[in-house]
């Protein structure tokens, strides 16, 4: 488990996940989105940043109760609160627990094996599983007690191991509208040595890197949208290869990124689009 107490200096949600977000937020004015569980009360104090083209961001609550922050890459580092928010999140994802509702909804099968990253801020829980067929996530309050509550998304993946570029953020959350403490996690290329977000005002926070997959979480940052921070790559002889916006939707990404056959498959239609990546485990 790696405690963090003072931390040293997309893929983002497929556009199913994205709606079903949007709907979930609607519905529960100031409550947690994500793939809502008709069956599970929503976690209070959370609100939707945005949702456009796929890219999902949720605000969550600074917790009052414990100022406990973990950031774990794996399931041999997870603390009791969060080995608790992924079972449970397991059992959210299982076939025998799905809805009548949610029979249409296309299923990841996961296990505890493809846990990637798993935060704790408080009594707040996130949850990331990753395999070659797609993602679950889930958000948790009060994970492995009786006021345990929260909600889960699953979706394959949109182009399977290609990423826009060298990195892809998946789910991003921060303690303020657009700034203030983040969490984020997502995938790499093979390409990325070392991943920095890049405050904009001088500071910097290093990301976790395990089998493909990234974990970063701020303490004390209070990040703006309007400084603009980015996530940098850096190859293996500590040159920068990519630059991108923290805070910026994947139909907005500055280039576009085909395959190989020249297909583009992320960003809006240009010409000189830059080469996908392919993302290994």
């Amino acid at each position: 488990m790696n405690d963090i107490l003072d931390l040293p200096a997309e893929r983002d949600l497929p556009p199913q996940a994205a709606r079903a977000m949007r709907a979930g937020i609607l519905g529960v004015v100031g409550r947690r989105p994500a793939r809502m569980l008709r069956r599970r009360v929503a976690v209070a104090g959370v609100v939707l940043l945005a949702v456009a083209s796929g890219a999902a961001a949720v605000v969550w609550e600074r917790p009052n109760r414990s100022a406990v922050q973990v950031l774990a890459m794996g399931p041999g580092e997870l603390s009791p609160m969060l080995r608790d928010a992924a079972e449970q999140c397991l059992q959210w994802n299982s076939p025998q627990r799905r809805t009548p509702q949610e029979e249409g909804e296309q299923l990841v099968p996961v296990s505890l094996a493809d846990l990637a990253v798993a935060i704790e801020r408080g009594d707040r829980a996130l949850v990331l599983f990753m395999n070659d067929v797609g993602y679950a996530t889930c958000d948790l309050q009060a994970a492995g007690t009786d006021q345990e509550s929260g909600g889960h998304a699953s979706e394959p993946w949109r182009h399977g191991d290609w990423l826009p570029g060298p990195v892809q953020r998946l789910l991003l959350t921060s303690t303020e509208h657009d700034g203030g403490d983040v969490n984020v996690s997502g995938q790499v290329s093979g390409r990325v040595d070392r991943l920095v977000l890049d405050h904009g005002d001088g500071h910097t926070t290093a990301a976790r890197l395990a089998g493909g997959a990234f974990g970063l979480m701020t303490s004390g940052a209070r990040l703006r949208a309007g400084n603009d921070p980015e996530l940098v790559s850096y190859d293996d002889r500590g040159s920068e290869i990519d630059r991108r916006l923290l805070f910026q939707a994947e139909d907005q990404l500055e280039h576009c990124y085909a395959l190989p056959d020249g297909t583009r498959i992320y960003g809006k239609p240009t010409s000189g689009c830059r080469p996908a990546e392919k993302w290994r485990r």
